[in-house]
């Protein structure tokens, strides 16, 4: 799930935003709030507690200007990426006291715009974890290092960047679970990061490190689909 803020006052711009994020991004949990000021945007915050993974915001406002807002974003949801809308590559260094993630120059590129949600999205989920049991004791697995899973009668093998952990789990719950996080389900038996997808074809699927697995003759087309899709947004 993705929550992202537009603050711009350039109504135009914020509604083509808002409507090309929300095409391209139809396929996950997606929340977009816009917001006409910087003013309107800090009394939400404030009065709702709402927070966002994502903040838009131009820099160059009327009253209350991007930084402003940024500075107090920075005590009210520090945990919130902020990437400025600018006219002018000189706004960029004035960026730095507030830790904006990214920029973006007027007018705006699609590409760009992608590459920096994408970007976001990839930090929020390596902060991103998953917890399982088995006799060995208790494991916190970071999303971004599982690389793929495997049905194992009642259990699940978890093959990681660094080991593989064997606990009593269900393959559907992890599809569930996972696939807005860029896994896809290529067989009964096996759910893949497509993060490590080497190469494909129509009977298997080969992974970083080598790892080869069966891609089910039913699901190829499907996967073909979601597999482009998954590249263009993150611009591998």
């Amino acid at each position: 799930m993705l929550h992202i803020a537009i603050c711009d006052d350039d109504l135009i711009l914020s509604k083509t935003l808002y409507q090309f994020i929300f095409e391209t991004y139809r396929d996950i949990d997606l929340f977009i709030d816009q917001y006409d000021s910087g003013e309107e945007f800090l009394n939400k915050i404030i009065s709702s507690k709402k927070t966002y993974d994502l903040l838009l915001l131009d820099i160059e406002m009327n009253k209350i200007s991007g930084i402003a807002v940024a500075k107090e974003l920075k005590k009210l949801s520090p945990k919130t990426y902020i990437v400025f809308i600018t006219s002018h590559d000189e706004f960029a260094t004035v960026g730095y006291e507030v830790s904006a993630f990214r920029y973006l120059v007027k007018p705006i590129k699609k590409a760009k715009l992608i590459e920096a949600i994408e970007a976001v999205k990839t930090e929020l989920l390596s902060q991103k974890s998953i917890t399982v049991q088995n006799r060995e004791g208790e494991y916190v697995i970071p999303v971004n290092d599982m690389i793929c899973l495997e049905a194992q009668n009642q259990d699940v093998l978890i093959y990681t960047l660094d080991q593989k952990i064997l606990h009593r789990g269900n393959l559907n719950e992890y599809e569930q679970q996972l696939s807005k996080d860029g896994f896809y389900r290529i067989h009964r038996s096996y759910l893949i990061n497509m993060r490590f997808v080497k190469s494909y074809s129509k009977t298997d699927v080969t992974l970083n490190g080598g790892l080869v697995l069966p891609l089910s003759r039913l699901r190829f087309k499907n996967f073909t689909t979601h597999f482009r899709e998954y590249i263009k947004r993150t611009a591998r």
